[in-house]
């Protein structure tokens, strides 16, 4: 095959090398991944890419080499240095769990839930670089919304997202589980939301080069069996909780049934368990009883 020219011929080269990977997930729109990075080499939005332009030597280079490490495992976001989360434009950077496009679920329950609530205290518990509590502030510009993570990576990447986008109702602390936060808000949070990290710890080598090489470890496991954590962020979280508070946390698909379990154990009610459409993404809420 003669060297891709045209951005069509580029952007093709770039859907089938990355489709042939084994190091990245299966589900990925490589297409459009494909078109991100050619945007992004020639300094244009991704509609304005015209199949007939040839793009310079150096921008084809550039986007070739691009396309390479993305088929390598390398996170679309850190080549980018950014991800589109909820209508926000957010910074990524190596260091902290990569935001999911499938945490969007989790924003939509908890302002769901969080309909009638005036002015609400949310805490995204286990936050990462913190997209659902950037999410859910710039949704309700009166909720007192906090992220606690443990690493100090995330909480850098979520607070400097915080100021580039004037979020000033949204706080990021460093700690274990709920321990950063003020003591002000015990017994008065209206939702916790969390994805707290679930993969077992003898699943880990089983995960795509994308996750496995270049995630904190820590981001995606508990080193046990991978309910140790959620344990935690359930029972330590309820005495956190108003009555009537609500907790809401992103599970994989096969574990509805153990944190419903959990749910019980620590007292919550009304539970339920949301899906998006391809049911790959799974919410369990759970209310504190008033």
């Amino acid at each position: 095959m003669s060297e891709p020219r045209t951005v069509q011929q580029l952007l093709e080269v770039g859907e089938r090398v990355m489709g042939d990977s084994s190091y990245i997930f299966e589900d990925h729109d490589n297409l459009d991944e494909a078109e991100q990075l050619l945007a992004m080499c020639l300094d244009v939005e991704e509609d304005e890419l015209d199949d007939d332009f040839e793009p310079p030597r150096r921008a084809r280079e550039r986007y070739l080499a691009l396309v390479a490490r993305r088929a390598a495992g390398e996170p679309l976001p850190f080549l980018t240095g950014r991800i589109e989360f909820y209508g926000l434009d957010l910074a990524v950077k190596p260091g902290a769990f990569v935001p999911r496009p499938s945490s969007e679920l989790a924003v939509d329950r908890a302002l769901r839930a969080l309909k009638k609530r005036r002015d609400p205290i949310v805490v995204d518990v286990c936050a990462g670089a913190g997209p659902i509590a950037l999410a859910i502030a710039d949704e309700l510009p009166r909720a007192e919304v906090w992220g606690a993570e443990i690493a100090e990576e995330g909480v850098k990447q979520g607070r400097a997202n915080a100021r580039r986008l004037g979020l000033d109702n949204v706080k990021f602390k460093t700690g274990d589980m709920y321990s950063p936060l003020p003591k002000r808000l015990e017994g008065k949070v209206d939702l916790i939301v969390g994805h707290v990290p679930y993969v077992p710890a003898d699943e880990i080598d089983d995960l795509p080069a994308e996750v496995r090489e270049h995630e904190p470890i820590y981001t995606l496991t508990d080193s046990s069996d991978g309910t140790e954590l959620m344990q935690r962020a359930v029972f330590e979280g309820v005495p956190w909780l108003k009555p009537g508070g609500w907790m809401l946390m992103e599970i994989a698909p096969d574990l509805p049934r153990t944190m419903k379990r959990f749910y019980k154990a620590a007292g919550l009610t009304d539970l339920t368990v949301g899906s998006d459409d391809d049911d790959l993404t799974v919410i369990v809420e759970g209310r504190r009883p008033s």
